[in-house]
C-alpha cells in the first residue's frame, strides 16, 4: 500500500511540475505576455499549482522516510468464513519468552516489518558470556521452530541485532606477545634492508660523482698541457712565419725586376727595328 501511494503522489507532483515548467518556458519565449500575469485569475491558478506541488512533494517525502511498514498484526489463516490473526503484542511476548530459554541471551525489543517477501521479524538482544554467532544461530532456529509449531507461520526473515555484549573470549597473552615480537622483527628487518639499499645507492652516487670530478680534472690537465706546448712552440712558429714573409717579398722583387728587364729588351728591339726601317 505504501509503495502504491508513493507512486501516485510522485506521479502527481511530476505532472504539476511539468505544467509549471511549460508555463515558464512559454512566457520566457514570448508566448505569454507578462501583463497577463497581472490578472487575479492567472495569479490564483499559478499559486494553486505551486501550492499543490509543494503539498505533493511533502507527502512523497513523508511516505519515503516514514516507516509505515510496521505490522500491527499477522494473519495466520484467511477463509471465506473468517480469518485468524495474531497481534504484535502476542508475538512480542512469545519471542521474549522463547529467548529466555537461551542462556546468556536477553531480548530487549521486538518489531515486525512488512516487505515484499512477507513479514520480517526484528529483535534486539543482549549477549552475555556467549559466542555471538552461536547465540544468533540458536535464537533464530528456536524462533522458527516455535512459530512454525505454535501458529504454523514462518517469517520471511529473522534479523537479530546485538545491542549489548559481554565478551567471553580472552586472548592468550603469550601468543599475542609472540606475534607482536615476530611482527616487530619483520618490520626491523624490512627497515634494515631499506637502509642498506639506501646506503648502497648513496655510495654508488658518490663514486659516480668522484669519477666525474676525476674526468673533469683530467680534461683540464690535458687542456693545460696543450696550451703550454703551444706557448713553447710559438717563437719557432713566429720565426718560420717571418722567413716565409721574406721569401714572398724576394719573389715579388724578382718578379718586378724581370718585368723591368723584359720592358727594356722590348724597347731595344723596337729601336733596332725602327733603325732598319730608316736605312731601307
Amino acid at each position: 500500500m505504501k509503495k502504491n501511494l508513493e507512486k501516485i503522489f510522485a506521479s502527481c507532483s511530476i505532472v504539476v511540475a511539468i505544467i509549471l515548467i511549460m508555463v515558464l518556458l512559454v512566457t520566457a519565449f514570448g508566448g505569454i505576455e507578462t501583463q497577463e500575469f497581472e490578472s487575479k485569475l492567472v495569479r490564483g491558478l499559478v499559486l494553486t499549482l505551486a501550492a499543490l506541488y509543494v503539498v505533493l512533494a511533502v507527502i512523497s517525502l513523508v511516505l519515503i522516510f516514514v516507516n509505515s511498514d510496521v505490522v500491527k498484526e499477522i494473519t495466520l489463516r484467511q477463509e471465506k468464513g473468517g480469518s485468524v490473526k495474531v497481534t504484535s503484542n502476542v508475538i512480542t511476548k512469545l519471542v521474549k519468552t522463547t529467548c529466555k530459554q537461551v542462556e546468556g541471551v536477553k531480548c530487549q525489543k521486538v518489531g515486525l516489518v512488512s516487505d515484499e517477501y512477507g513479514v520480517r521479524l526484528k529483535l534486539n538482544v543482549k549477549v552475555v558470556d556467549k559466542d555471538v554467532v552461536e547465540a544468533e544461530t540458536y535464537v533464530r532456529t528456536l524462533l522458527e521452530e516455535t512459530f512454525l509449531g505454535e501458529f504454523g507461520f514462518k517469517f520471511s526473515s529473522i534479523e537479530v541485532k546485538v545491542m549489548a555484549l559481554t565478551p567471553h573470549f580472552k586472548a592468550d597473552q603469550a601468543d599475542v606477545n609472540a606475534k607482536v615480537e615476530k611482527k616487530l622483527a619483520e618490520l626491523k628487518a624490512e627497515q634494515a634492508a631499506a637502509d642498506a639499499k639506501e646506503a648502497k645507492a648513496e655510495s654508488v652516487a658518490e663514486e659516480a660523482a668522484a669519477e666525474e670530478v676525476a674526468n673533469v680534472e683530467e680534461s683540464e690537465n690535458v687542456q693545460a698541457e696543450a696550451e703550454e706546448n703551444a706557448v713553447e712552440e710559438s717563437p719557432e712558429a713566429v720565426e718560420a712565419e717571418e722567413i716565409g714573409e721574406e721569401a714572398i717579398e724576394e719573389k715579388e722583387a724578382e718578379a718586378v725586376e724581370a718585368e723591368t728587364c723584359d720592358g727594356k729588351a722590348e724597347e731595344v728591339l723596337n729601336e733596332q727595328e725602327e733603325a732598319k726601317e730608316i736605312e731601307e
